[in-house]
């Protein structure tokens, strides 16, 4: 999903909500608030300028990824993970979905390096650095469950593909909603803080 699609724009998006879960590594809170801040006063998208090797390996091979889960689950994955999935009713947040399966299902594909892959093989759950990720999908698509698939194409065909399914309480989604509300509010109070500053120049 390109950091520029117009409908991103200001949103809360799964693939940024650890950010907002963060305390203190990587991007934190209080950076991306103020990322989503800007944002919105300015309507343009924030130019990250991040990639890397690992990104372009996962768009790469994500494609074998998905074939390899329809054949394995006999289902078809609907959507081509760019279309922008607003939350019903939260505003200024939304999600894109790797893909749909079934009536209430979605997919999540990861194509990790050979070590990333092995751990989460070996440990055998959803990864918890991918859960909000995949329950902020689900809260906004408002479907049920998610599989978690990581697909190496380095590995032998036995031990290449692991895939798990995440099936989430009602109460963990609802607790996630509220803190994105929060956020929401702390984004919304850090804008009028800035619009507050133009008449001081």
């Amino acid at each position: 999903m390109s950091d520029l699609d117009p409908a991103r724009i200001g949103c809360i998006t799964a693939s940024k909500i650890t950010d907002m879960l963060a305390g203190g590594k990587g991007i934190t809170r209080a950076r991306y608030a103020g990322i989503l801040a800007t944002e919105r006063l300015s309507g343009k998208a924030h130019r990250s300028g991040f990639s890397s090797a690992a990104l372009d390996h996962g768009k790469e091979f994500e494609p074998m990824a998905r074939m390899k889960y329809e054949i394995r689950n006999g289902v078809m994955v609907l959507g081509t993970g760019v279309e922008f999935t607003p939350h019903p009713f939260i505003a200024n947040a939304g999600a894109s979905l790797d893909g749909m399966v079934d009536d209430d299902g979605v997919v999540e594909f990861k194509n990790p390096d050979s070590h990333t892959h092995i751990g989460y093989l070996l440990a055998g759950e959803v990864p918890p650095a991918y859960k909000p990720q995949m329950l902020w999908q689900l809260a906004c698509s408002r479907r049920k469950w998610a599989d978690f698939v990581s697909h190496d194409p380095d590995a032998d065909e036995r031990d290449g593909y692991f895939q798990i399914r995440y099936i989430p309480t009602a109460k963990e989604i609802a607790e996630l909603e509220s803190e994105v509300r929060r956020f929401d509010v702390e984004v919304e109070l850090l804008m009028q803080k800035i619009i507050s500053l133009r008449g001081t120049k």
